[in-house]
């Protein structure tokens, strides 16, 4: 059985479950890591997947659902001791429709971001189960820029509680036998061309690739060109 000493389970946002419905959908433009970039520190691309919401926007007769596409594209890298680090690079419309905000990320904080993110794992159940996330705290922060914009990357140290499971890392299926991981979370997020864009990647706490993640953070193109996509449950 193969150890997976962080299930790092950001690939977790992309199979986040969604339910796209109404006359109104809003789509964001999807914002990726080009190839050259990546491979130059060693990560590999999953795939890029939209994620299908719906929102009810308005009051009593008057509202309605709005449907709003969210795009997520997901990177690895697995050393040669199994530690692996993900990125995800998410980019989601920052519209209104009657008056409300139809961007679940745009009114966040970085902490908050940090427990959106960590809810889509527990929900997506991408490594079995992941019930909680103990004692995040922020423990650094460095200057960033995204897309020509200036950004504050946050990092957050916390304890990853795994129940047993089964999880898709780099196209292989690994069974792990649960347990707890000290990691290291980072967040930025920036505003471009009516799209919220946020980075967000996890590792263990053993690992340090912050300078990577600069890096590939500073390499984001939005629109971006997509290699691979995911209809949720689906590959292709």
């Amino acid at each position: 059985m193969r150890p997976i000493r962080l299930a790092v389970a950001l690939a977790v946002v992309v199979a986040l479950a969604g339910c796209l419905g109404g006359t109104t959908t809003i789509s964001a433009s999807p914002a990726t890591i080009p190839a050259s970039a990546y491979e130059s520190h060693g990560y590999v691309h999953g795939n890029s997947t939209v994620l299908p919401l719906s929102y009810d926007v308005g009051v009593g007769p008057a509202s309605r659902s709005v449907g709003v596409e969210t795009w997520v594209s997901g990177y690895s890298k697995t050393t040669a001791d199994d530690a692996v680090t993900v990125l995800a690079v998410v980019s989601s419309p920052n519209r209104q429709v009657a008056g409300q905000s139809v961007n679940p990320l745009a009114n966040l904080g970085n902490r908050e971001l940090v427990g959106v993110g960590l809810d889509y794992l527990t929900d997506a159940q991408a490594l079995g189960n992941v019930p909680e996330v103990n004692g995040v705290r922020e423990v650094g922060s460095r200057n960033v820029t995204i897309l020509g914009e200036e950004a504050e990357l946050v990092t957050y140290a916390g304890t990853v509680v795994l129940e047993p499971g089964t999880a898709i890392i780099e196209g292989e299926s690994v069974v792990h036998d649960g347990g707890s991981a000290e990691v290291r979370i980072h967040v930025a997020t920036v505003e471009h061309d009516g799209d919220v864009v946020v980075v967000f990647a996890i590792h263990g706490a053993d690992v340090d690739e912050t300078d990577a993640i600069v890096a590939l953070a500073g390499a984001v193109e939005h629109p971006g060109t997509v290699e691979r996509t995911v209809t949720l449950g689906q590959s292709s």
